[in-house]
C-alpha cells in the first residue's frame, strides 16, 4: 500500500469517477485502475462496487477511506514540516491579513518577533473584515491571517486568539430623541453583507443600510450619530458617549478571533515562529 493508492482512492470518492479522478491527479485511467485493483487485491477488500455506471465505496470501502484520510493528512502535515525546516532562508517580507477587532497585544507579539532575525522580515499587515481573508490564504497571497474561524472552509489550521463580544450600538443623545432605533440607518462595512455566518437582527433587516469601506469609518459614523451598528463591547466600553441598542432587537454576537494558516501550504520560518509561540501558549 501507497500514498500514491490512498491519494487515487479519495480522489475517485470525491470526484465520483475513475476518469475524472485521473485527469485531476494526471494520470491515465487504466493506471488508476490498476493502481485500485492492486490495492484490492493487496488487502483482500473490495473497496469498490463497480457493477452501476458510476463507482461507488462499499461499506467496507467507506471505513477504509475514512482511515486513509487521516493517514493522508498526516502524510501532507509531514511533508510541510520537512519542507520549512528544509528551507529556513528567511522570507524577506511576511504579509498578515488583521481583523480590525484583534487585541493589539497580538499585533506586538508578532511585530516583536519579526524584529528578531539577524535580518528583520518586513512585515506587511494588510486589513480583513470576517471571513474575506480565507481564500487569499488558501491561494497563497498571505502568509497568515487572524480572522474568524469558518467551519465550512477546508484546508485552513486555527489557533484560537480571543473571543470578542459585538453589540449594536450608537450615540446616546440619539437613543434619547428616537422614538424607535428601526427608523436609523445600520452602518455596516460592506464585505460583511455577503458574509452568511454574521447573524442579522431585527434590526438589520428593517433598516436601511450606509456602507462603511472599513471599520475605523464605520465606528466614526456611529460616533457622530448618523446611525447605529455592531462594535465590540470593548470599543463601547472606551466611548462614553455610545449606548448599547435594545438586546431583543439586535442579539450579541461573539467571534472567536484566530490565527491561520494554509495547512497543506509550507510558510517560512519567521511565519513558522509566530505560529509556533501562539500554539504553545494553549498547551
Amino acid at each position: 500500500m501507497t500514498l500514491d493508492q490512498l491519494e487515487a482512492l479519495q480522489a475517485i470518492a470525491e470526484s465520483g469517477s475513475f476518469r475524472a479522478a485521473a485527469e485531476k491527479l494526471a494520470k491515465s485511467q487504466p493506471a488508476l485502475s490498476i493502481s485500485i485493483k492492486n490495492l484490492e487485491d493487496e488487502l483482500g477488500l473490495m473497496i469498490f462496487d463497480r457493477s452501476q455506471y458510476r463507482p461507488t465505496l462499499t461499506p467496507a470501502g467507506e471505513a477504509f477511506l475514512a482511515s486513509a484520510q487521516k493517514t493522508l493528512e498526516t502524510a501532507r502535515y509531514t511533508r510541510r514540516v520537512g519542507m520549512e525546516l528544509g528551507h529556513q532562508s528567511l522570507e524577506p517580507e511576511l504579509r498578515i491579513s488583521v481583523d480590525p477587532l484583534v487585541s493589539t497585544k497580538f499585533l506586538r507579539q508578532i511585530a516583536e518577533t519579526c524584529t528578531k532575525p539577524s535580518h528583520p522580515v518586513n512585515l506587511i499587515l494588510e486589513k480583513s473584515v470576517l471571513h474575506e481573508s480565507h481564500e487569499r490564504l488558501l491561494k497563497g497571497g498571505l502568509d497568515l491571517a487572524i480572522a474568524p474561524k469558518s467551519p465550512r472552509q477546508k484546508g485552513i489550521e486555527s489557533l484560537t486568539l480571543e473571543h470578542v463580544v459585538l453589540v449594536g450600538a450608537t450615540v446616546k443623545t440619539v437613543l434619547k430623541r428616537t422614538k424607535s432605533i428601526a427608523t436609523l440607518p445600520q452602518i455596516v462595512i460592506a464585505a460583511t453583507q455577503t458574509d452568511e455566518t454574521l447573524p442579522s437582527s431585527t434590526l438589520s433587516e428593517e433598516s436601511h443600510k450606509i456602507f462603511a469601506p472599513d471599520h475605523f469609518t464605520k465606528l466614526r459614523l456611529i460616533e457622530e450619530g448618523l446611525g447605529w451598528g455592531r462594535i465590540s463591547k470593548t470599543e463601547l466600553k472606551r466611548n462614553r458617549e455610545l449606548a448599547e441598542v435594545d438586546k431583543t432587537l439586535c442579539p450579541d454576537v461573539t467571534l472567536e478571533l484566530c490565527l491561520l494558516r494554509p495547512a497543506n501550504r509550507p510558510i517560512g520560518p519567521t511565519a513558522r515562529a509566530i505560529w509556533e509561540i501562539f500554539r504553545s501558549r494553549l498547551k
